[in-house]
């Protein structure tokens, strides 16, 4: 029953508990809203009239200046989980006080605007202060998951507040209904109180951004410094601002028609009946609907959802005029603005620069809806004497199509955004180190570039393992300058499954430089081919892991191949950023391997964004992959089995391991036998080493200086290392990288020391570190984290 209520809902195992506790949170905080909202606008209209209206859209940003800015100097100095009780002993308070002086008034005007106000204060803070504090606690790819969901928890709390109106609007007065808001209120503080204890807040990025440090002052230079360089931000706030035009005209129309000729009584029934069922409306489309629009269609383009029906309502206003049109019009306001535009929103806000990005939103949300009001209601003011409904409708068309217009910029602007986002802490091993040679191990220095022989190509593809990452660009455009001789040895290195992805990686780079088309030609088989071999190494690790293994080759083996599956994505990446389809290749890779959630997250969403949902449901199948049921452990010939495959499709660590799982369950002949397909002239030299010593053509013997170096001596030497903190998180290929510079014996300079498993000690001088880190960035972050406790990317 719960893994169907978890494929339903698309929740992941273990995630009930959080996702009810969050979402009870938004329930009690809407339901007060909900009643406040019903009762308090039928009082207004009831009593006052919608001719006020205007007069109210202008006042609302006096308000709100006042309340955003008093919170947004709050947050900087004070923690958010203080925030929310502080804003909740807020509505206590302000619940009895209003409530007292309604009892004791005589329905003077005065107070039902500063009621009206009141509302539209909470309106506009509640929403705010809970997509903050939610999206401080989950990343972009659960929040698509699971927000809908929290949006439906505020739904029902919305739609069960207005039907409590609605029920006993005709013995309860409105004094009641405010002190009952209150009590809400004080309900939520425990909760409020336990979430913030239980749930720890999710870091915006891999190191400790502007946001946590400086003043008002600090944060107020770096938010106008938003606006003045993210364009993304701009059109953010200008889509933000038309959608609130938009709104308040619709709620203009729709209540001038709904007024006329309805009692305190009746628009108190007719709003709260209204208000349930387009709550109910957001419930369903929260549920079921909404995250699979987004794995769908993708964020950017849910986004064009509420400009089309406001564009669709205000057209039928246009046209017919009358109830039904007051119907449609309050639907697009309380039900697609609310169950689908909303939600959205809380995603986009995801691009707009992590360091600020919850005073930004306060900022923007606070003030906002505020402006346009004052906009709205100063035309509305003047309008309302010369036009008709009919004609403001025509306005409405044109700011709908205003709109469509704003969401198409935003929607190109997306990707880009996202991608600056994941910039935060990274470290560019692209750039030169200090004292950098034109000339690294590999042999491949400035002499190179003035030979342009094409049939030097396959040595410098082979030496690309070797390089810095700033070496092999500078490879690929010396690639690129021996012209198009060069395309048939790229395209067959670019098709060759055998060579490594570092090399392969260097031809798509240096072919798609050359000759795009020819580059084009190989790619989409190329993603094809990588994904299924991506596939087949994640299945196969998941059984080689499931293996009882004492002598924990199989446990590697199971690593080596998830690795591999990862590399192959790290290919595809870079192959559909040369295709144009995603931004820069090498920040994503180092996105997805991040340690923080949300940056990681982030990633997750560019890719999305760029590829398509077809592409992405294959990728986010390895990339992500999701609790499985558990599998069988392998018997001996499935072993073998595993083993004898990962022979052709692994990189010489792989390959290395694999043998030694073969030669200890295989007969010398049969493994003589079984391995003889992988002599041939351009086998790696560790996989050469390796065989030799196992089929005892070389026997494991101790090098000089005490450390065995071939057959069992090395994987004694990855097991080891893989077992240190400093170094565990590495990749497989790195840590072999490094188990070639071991030492037996104490180097004179400054080394790091490790031990065996059998208790043999061995050292790594440390300039050998720093030379094998330059090539793996993995195991330079991995040292970086140890160093000073943080998570960068690279």
């Amino acid at each position: 029953m719960v893994d169907r209520l978890n494929r339903l809902f698309r929740i992941e195992r273990g995630e009930w508990p959080k996702l009810v506790q969050f979402g009870l949170f938004g329930f009690l905080l809407q339901m007060g809203l909900g009643v406040g909202f019903s009762a308090g606008d039928a009082a207004f209209f009831g009593n006052v009239g919608v001719s006020a209206l205007p007069v109210i859209f202008m006042l609302t940003p006096l308000v709100m200046l006042v309340y955003t800015g008093l919170f947004s100097v709050l947050m900087v100095r004070f923690s958010l989980n203080h925030m929310v009780m502080a804003t909740l002993a807020m509505l206590v308070v302000g619940g009895v006080v209003l409530g007292a002086l309604l009892e004791r008034s005589d329905g003077g005007g005065l107070l039902y605007y500063a009621l009206k106000l009141y509302l539209a204060m909470w309106y506009i803070a509640l929403y705010s202060l809970f997509w903050n504090y939610t999206d401080a606690h989950f990343d972009i790819q659960d929040a698509k998951r699971l927000f809908p969901l929290f949006a439906a928890f505020c739904a029902l709390g919305t739609a069960t507040g207005a039907l409590i109106v609605s029920l006993f609007a005709a013995s309860v007065p409105l004094s009641g209904f405010l002190l009952l808001w209150a009590g809400i209120a004080a309900a939520t503080m425990p909760l409020a109180h336990w979430l913030g204890r239980r749930w720890p807040q999710l870091a915006e990025n891999d190191v400790d951004g502007p946001s946590e440090q400086g003043g008002v002052g600090a944060h107020a230079r770096l938010l106008a410094d938003a606006f003045r360089r993210s364009r993304y931000t701009l059109a953010l706030t200008a889509t933000l601002f038309v959608t609130l035009l938009l709104t308040n005209l619709a709620e203009y129309q729709y209540a001038a028609v709904f007024q006329q000729g309805r009692s305190e009584a009746d628009l108190a029934a007719l709003f709260g009946a209204l208000y349930a069922a387009a709550n109910i409306f957001n419930l369903i489309v929260c549920l079921f609907v909404f995250n699979r629009l987004i794995a769908r269609f993708g964020v950017r383009n849910v986004a064009f959802i509420l400009p089309f029906t406001y564009f669709a309502a205000f057209g039928f206003f246009f046209l017919s005029g009358g109830y039904w049109a007051a119907i449609a019009a309050f639907f697009a306001y309380h039900a697609v603005l609310t169950s689908i535009e909303y939600n959205n929103q809380n995603l986009l806000f995801n691009a707009v620069p992590s360091a600020i990005k919850r005073p930004l939103r306060t900022v923007v949300e606070g003030m906002c809806e505020p402006v346009a009001s004052l906009i709205a209601g100063a035309f509305l003011l003047y309008a309302a004497k010369y036009l008709d409904l009919r004609e403001l409708s025509g306005i409405g068309v044109m700011l709908g199509a205003l709109l469509i217009a704003v969401v198409v910029l935003l929607r190109q602007l997306y990707p880009a955004a996202m991608a600056r986002n994941m910039r935060q802490g990274w470290l560019n091993f692209g750039a030169a180190a200090p004292g950098e040679a034109g000339t690294d191990e590999a042999g491949t220095g400035e002499a190179a570039e003035t030979i342009a022989d094409a049939e030097a190509i396959p040595a410098l593809l082979a030496a690309a393992p070797h390089h810095t990452p700033r070496r092999r660009r500078e490879v690929a455009a010396m690639l690129v300058d021996f012209g198009e001789t060069a395309i048939p040895h790229l395209v067959a290195a670019l098709r060759d499954a055998r060579r490594t992805q570092a090399e392969r990686a260097l031809a798509a780079r240096a072919l798609a430089g050359l000759s795009y088309a020819q580059f084009a030609a190989q790619a989409d088989a190329l993603v094809a081919a990588e994904l299924d071999a991506a596939r087949r190494a994640m299945e196969g690790a998941a059984k080689l892991a499931a293996a009882d293994d004492a002598s924990g080759l199989a446990a590697l083996l199971a690593r080596a191949q998830r690795e591999r599956a990862s590399a192959a994505v790290d290919f595809l990446l870079e192959l559909l950023a040369l295709r144009g389809l995603l931004p820069n290749a090498d920040l994503l890779i180092v996105s997805l391997h991040s340690a923080n959630a949300k940056v990681r997250a982030n990633a997750m969403e560019a890719i999305e964004t760029g590829v398509g949902h077809a592409l992405f449901r294959r990728l986010a199948a390895i990339l992500q992959p999701r609790d499985a049921a558990p599998v069988a452990a392998p018997s001996r010939a499935q072993l073998v089995a595993l083993a004898d495959a990962a022979l052709d499709s692994g990189g010489p660590v792989e390959v290395a391991l694999a043998l030694d799982m073969l030669h200890a369950r295989l007969p010398a002949g049969d493994f003589a036998r079984r391995t003889a397909r992988l002599v041939r002239p351009d086998m790696p030299d560790a996989v050469r080493r390796q065989m030799l010593a196992r089929l005892a053509m070389r026997a494991d013997e101790a090098a000089e200086d005490g450390v065995v170096a071939d057959g069992a001596g090395r994987v004694a030497l990855l097991d080891a290392l893989r077992r240190v903190p400093q170094f565990a998180a590495a990749t497989l290929a790195a840590l072999a990288d490094l188990a070639e510079r071991a030492s037996g014996i104490e180097p004179a300079e400054a080394a790091w020391a490790g031990r065996t498993g059998d208790g043999r000690r061995f050292w790594i001088a440390h300039g050998d570190l720093r030379a094998v880190a330059s090539r793996h960035p993995d195991l330079a972050l991995v040292m970086l984290r140890v160093q000073d406790g943080r998570s960068h990317a690279a």
